[in-house]
């Protein structure tokens, strides 16, 4: 049993990593790559699949599924049947990748009488099948004692769009005596935005308890969008329960009635902090002119307290009557969370706010000179280039992300050779350094990422390599033939996402590469 468990692991293990998106996601740094070696071809994999040793049958089914080798199909099938379970395990995996519906009540039926394997490895496979007709075997498991698998549950019926098993959750919710459970009937309907159930859900909020649960139910008011519980979630604006504040704010946001707008405003004076940042999300999410009014009120008044909340929501509403008060209270230096006041003049969108916003910019101010980039890049202003590059040299290494950030948004060929040298003198801003180059559509823009690749350092060459799969240029794909045929490992396995990225095509080895290249 202990050899079991140990291959289940493994499984698992490796199933993360054959999953994982081909091209790195993340923006403010890479992840670490340890070197890699050539994969196997499909055909060896195959194969194995034929092997007497069940780690070889298991690791070659993950693989042939993470590949989405369909002709693997039949064989895999027969495998659900193996005699070991890790097995057993990987081929219901790989059929979920695959997407082979055929499989999926043979799966489900593992998923209740398999005692080798885990529920939540069966339950993994119905998630990737994305096959809604096996919902009814699913949504049982909602009532189970554990509670990590009620939340795969929740996750799987999500998933694979059993909106239709509505009725039979909220039957299953309204028998439950357990409020921990309640909470995953709360997720499971909200996700499915299952709207009969507001009466069940409304109930929940009864319980003040600060719990999980309580604050679950907010969040599910509002994805069903339920139209009786707009007290309900303004009251909890004001209650000590912060995840219930905070939750409570998004289920106004997305029910998005403006009749609450006047009640909600009431609370911008409380002074718990949280409270009126949840309530200033709410009043600059939801499209009200009437909020926008009421915000610019306050920004005529003496009272300066929430000054800051009152310009994000003018800004957020769109308010262009607000335009100039904004401006002349952005460049006032007494003028509290004036980061605030720039921003909501790149949410108005007016590019006469654009010599204020350079002009702050530049000042040298603790507050003010973020948002004018973040405005500037938003406003798309051009003529404040030259500006946000002599910000990059000011030692601000904040506002030199924030100006980075509005030159990608510009996107203006001049900031080009600026992009190049602080490329060169600082290389562990390469991804913000190079994203923002990305986004420059020139061929000498491609020429700079191009270059970077063949840097020895991994904090630029990573990034470049991400960047190229971003752009999808096809003339990158003779340079990343060259890294496919290269001795450097890790520079190989790079190329193969970015080639996979650009092209559409999904290869393991240099050779299938290659092949592909001759033919196109």
């Amino acid at each position: 049993m202990q050899k079991t468990w140990i291959f289940i692991s493994f499984f698992f293990t490796l199933t993360l990593f054959l999953n994982c998106d081909p091209v790195p996601i993340k923006e403010d740094k890479n992840p670490v790559m340890e070197s890699v070696s050539e994969e196997q071809p499909t055909e060896s994999l195959l194969e194995a699949l034929n092997s007497s040793d069940p780690f070889t049958r298991s690791q070659a089914t993950i693989q042939l599924g993470s590949r989405e080798v369909r002709s693997a199909i039949p064989k895999l099938k027969k495998l659900l049947s193996d005699k070991e379970p890790g097995v057993r395990a990987g081929a219901a995996i790989a059929l979920g990748d695959l997407k082979d519906k055929s499989s999926s009540t043979a799966i489900a039926n593992l998923m209740w009488s398999d005692s080798e394997n885990p529920k939540d490895v069966y339950l993994d496979a119905l998630t990737r099948m994305k096959d809604p007709s096996v919902g009814n075997r699913i949504y049982p498991l909602l009532d189970d004692n554990n509670p990590t698998l009620r939340l795969q549950v929740v996750d799987a019926l999500v998933q694979i769009g059993a909106k239709a098993m509505g009725p039979q959750i909220l039957n299953l919710a309204l028998k439950n005596k357990d409020r921990e459970k309640d909470k995953t009937y709360a997720m499971a309907l909200g996700k499915l935005k299952i709207s009969s159930s507001e009466s069940y859900l409304l109930s929940l909020t009864k319980i003040q308890d600060e719990s999980p649960t309580l604050a679950a139910a907010y969040l599910a008011l509002g994805r069903i969008k339920a139209k009786n519980a707009n007290e309900v979630l303004v009251n909890a604006l004001n209650l000590p329960y912060s995840k219930g504040k905070e939750n409570a704010s998004m289920a106004l946001i997305e029910i998005g009635n403006p009749s609450v707008i006047t009640k909600v405003f009431q609370s911008l004076s409380s002074d718990n902090a949280e409270t009126k940042l949840y309530v200033t999300d709410v009043l600059c999410s939801i499209p009200s002119k009437e909020a926008a009014k009421l915000a610019f009120g306050l920004l005529n008044g003496k009272d300066n307290k929430n000054w800051g909340s009152a310009a994000k929501i003018v800004g957020r509403q769109r308010y262009r009557e607000g335009r100039i008060r904004i401006e002349e209270l952005l460049e006032k230096s007494s003028t509290p969370e004036r980061d605030s006041f720039a921003e909501a003049l790149g949410w108005i969108g007016d590019k006469a706010s654009v010599p204020v916003l350079r002009k702050v910019l530049l000042s040298g101010a603790p507050e003010g000179p973020y948002g004018s980039a973040w405005a500037l890049g938003i406003l798309g202003a051009k003529e404040a280039v030259p500006d946000l590059i002599k910000a990059l040299d000011l030692g601000d290494a904040k506002l030199m992300v924030y100006a980075l950030e509005a030159l990608g948004s510009i996107a203006d060929p001049t900031s080009l050779p600026k992009l190049k040298s602080l490329l060169a003198d600082r290389p562990k801003m390469a991804p913000q350094i190079l994203s923002t180059i990305a986004l420059i559509p020139t061929e000498e823009a491609r020429l700079v990422i191009e270059e970077a690749t063949k840097s020895k350092n991994a904090e630029v060459y990573r990034p470049a390599m991400e960047e190229i799969a971003k752009r999808k240029d096809k003339k990158s794909i003779p340079l990343l033939l060259t890294y496919a045929n290269g001795d450097d490992a890790e520079k190989r396995k790079l190329s193969y996402y970015a080639l996979t990225a650009v092209t559409g095509e999904k290869f393991r080895t240099a050779k299938e590469w290659n092949e592909w290249a001759k033919k196109n």
